[in-house]
């Protein structure tokens, strides 16, 4: 029986198309990149969207970078579909992503890492992924999926400096990380969630309330008092938002003043 040499296969692998020289042709390779929030929909323009950064792992160069925006995907089939193994989720029209263009010639290690939501500087969390990026292979579709963790909390009331007095009142406004909306009995359940405005003084915590609905989807408020012990220190109100069973927490302060 007749073998082909490692030599002629090679050769009928490059006549035919389907060697290493057909990888090399096809360059640049695409890869889509989407930023997805944890137990929620995708990050999206509304929220200020997310930056995308594409790095090769062995020297650092970086190989693409850029927004990732749009909408936030359909919730009917992101959070109330089951998945089957191979299914579409991500890539409908006009959700958001991030396509990215690697011109590489040959197989490269990369690292993906995307910030977000860009729209709340205090909310943003990174995440990133290592993998293989083989010339021509391109990755298209739902993509490279990043989760990031969080809640997008915004204390309203009171404004940064306000002087305090005997009680504070709060308001806040907490979202999923793509802007999901929150509240008791909804897709996103204020139920599952503790909502906590605490009061520190010099760093310490001198104060506590949790927060309840205020009766507008995503709003929540309280009343903090303010321990005479407190007086003349250094005054920041946090909240924080925890929702252990998605992993999921948020975070805002600011300070107060005098």
């Amino acid at each position: 029986m007749n073998r082909l040499t490692p030599a002629l296969a090679f050769a009928f692998a490059l006549a035919l198309g389907t060697g290493p020289a057909e990888c090399l042709a096809q360059t640049p390779t695409r890869v889509m990149v989407r930023v997805v929030a944890r137990d929620a929909k995708i990050i999206g323009s509304g929220v200020g969207g997310a930056k995308v950064t594409v790095v090769n792992a062995e020297t650092g160069a970086i190989l693409a970078e850029g927004l990732h925006g749009g909408g936030t995907g359909n919730t009917q089939l992101i959070m109330n579909t089951a998945h089957a193994r191979g299914m579409t989720v991500y890539d409908t029209e006009g959700t958001a992503g991030f396509l990215a263009e690697l011109d590489i010639s040959e197989p490269t290690i990369v690292n993906i890492s995307a910030a977000g939501p860009l729209g709340y500087p205090q909310a943003v969390q990174t995440a990133t992924k290592q993998m293989l990026v083989v010339p021509g292979r391109h990755v298209e579709g739902d993509g490279v999926v990043l989760e990031l963790h969080g809640f997008i909390v915004e204390i309203q009331e009171p404004e940064p400096l306000t002087p305090v007095e005997d009680v504070i009142d709060v308001r806040v406004r907490v979202r999923m990380m793509c802007g999901c909306p929150i509240e008791p009995g909804g897709l996103w359940d204020a139920a599952d969630k503790e909502f906590a405005a605490r009061l520190k003084a010099d760093g310490a915590v001198v104060a506590s309330v949790n927060l309840q609905f205020a009766g507008r989807t995503s709003m929540f408020r309280g009343r903090v008092p303010v321990p005479e012990s407190a007086r003349g220190k250094d005054l920041t109100l946090e909240v924080l938002v925890s929702e252990p069973g998605s992993q999921n927490f948020g975070r805002h302060e600011i300070p107060l003043g005098p």
